[in-house]
């Protein structure tokens, strides 16, 4: 009897086994063809990290109340943001016009937040001004070299045309509201811009600032400092000489300015580490040695006034 009843329990375990066995079958059998349904129509987002870091940097300045300093212009038909801050003073030397660097944006606070905020405490207005993304995902990065009839190389960056075209719509737009005189002003590779678009066009501004100049991925540094030589306009060049290659690529365009042959204005190349060291100030020292620069290099409006009347007051006792 033991027996029977423990061969019944065990045909009964095998049955059940079986039947969720045909259960677990019937049920899985749909979700494998929908999983391949969804294979097909499945999609997938191209990640656009200058168009997320622009949108979050837009919604930080609406959240501090400064929205009203956010302008996009257009060149070749494509929105561009741009960072607009008024002279602060009842005089306006002119405006300063500022490239970040690579990856960064027009708030960048390394360099480009002090200065465009600081400057016009010292009648300078200022227009920070989204640059492309030269590095991108998945995306081989080209430059081209141009021999011109005198034998100098002019360097072609990558997303040049573009960067171009939203420097002249800036100065487009300024000039529009009576800004007569303009400066360049460039930060790492946006400093590179800086260069090479004075270079082509040097009528453009009176003055350009290189802070910490730093060459595209596979620009040739000796190719880009012999720009220099094209610029007669006064340059300051600001740079961090933390290792050999950055030292090689100051000597090479201190050289360059040297062959300038109808310069108007100075040369000026200053070593930064020594500003770097002071920590927290070193951030004020950079925004001294551009207003420095700007006050003794431009043609600044003569600010003088007439210093106001004394009011006596009502007790005044004549001596």
């Amino acid at each position: 009897m033991k027996k029977n009843t423990a061969l019944f329990n065990i045909l009964l375990t095998f049955l059940s086994l079986s039947a969720c066995s045909l259960s677990l079958a019937e049920t899985s059998a749909p979700v494998n063809e929908a999983t391949d349904d969804n294979k097909e129509d499945r999609s997938y987002i191209t990640p656009t990290p200058q168009a997320s870091r622009i949108s979050a940097l837009e919604t930080s300045l609406r959240i501090r109340h400064l929205s009203h300093q956010i302008d996009t212009l257009k060149a070749n038909e494509e929105p561009f943001l741009t960072l607009y801050q008024p002279s602060l003073t009842s005089s306006t030397q002119g405006c300063v016009i500022i490239l970040h660097s690579d990856n960064e944006h027009p708030d960048w606070p390394d360099a480009v937040a002090p200065l465009r905020n600081a400057l016009p405490e010292h009648s300078w207005c200022t227009i920070s001004i989204e640059v492309p993304d030269i590095i991108k995902r998945a995306e081989a990065i080209s430059t081209q070299i141009i021999v011109q009839e005198d034998n100098a190389q002019a360097v072609e960056l990558p997303n040049q045309d573009v960067v171009f075209a939203r420097i002249l719509a800036t100065i487009t737009k300024a000039q529009s509201n009576e800004i007569e005189e303009f400066t360049l002003l460039g930060y790492k590779t946006g400093a590179a811009y800086a260069l090479n678009f004075l270079a082509n066009n040097p009528d453009t501004a009176s003055a350009l600032m290189l802070i910490d100049i730093e060459t595209p991925a596979t620009t040739s540094h000796y190719n880009l400092a012999q720009q220099v030589r094209g610029i007669p306009q006064p340059i300051l060049d600001y740079y961090v000489n933390n290792h050999a290659g950055s030292n090689q690529f100051a000597i090479w365009r201190k050289q360059s300015a040297n062959q300038r042959e109808e310069a108007v204005g100075d040369f000026i190349q200053l070593d930064a580490v020594p500003d770097r060291v002071t920590g927290k100030k070193s951030k004020q020292l950079l925004v001294q040695r551009v207003r420095g620069f700007l006050k003794q290099n431009t043609n600044q409006i003569d600010q003088r006034k007439t210093l106001p009347s004394v009011k006596k007051g009502l007790f005044y006792e004549s001596p």
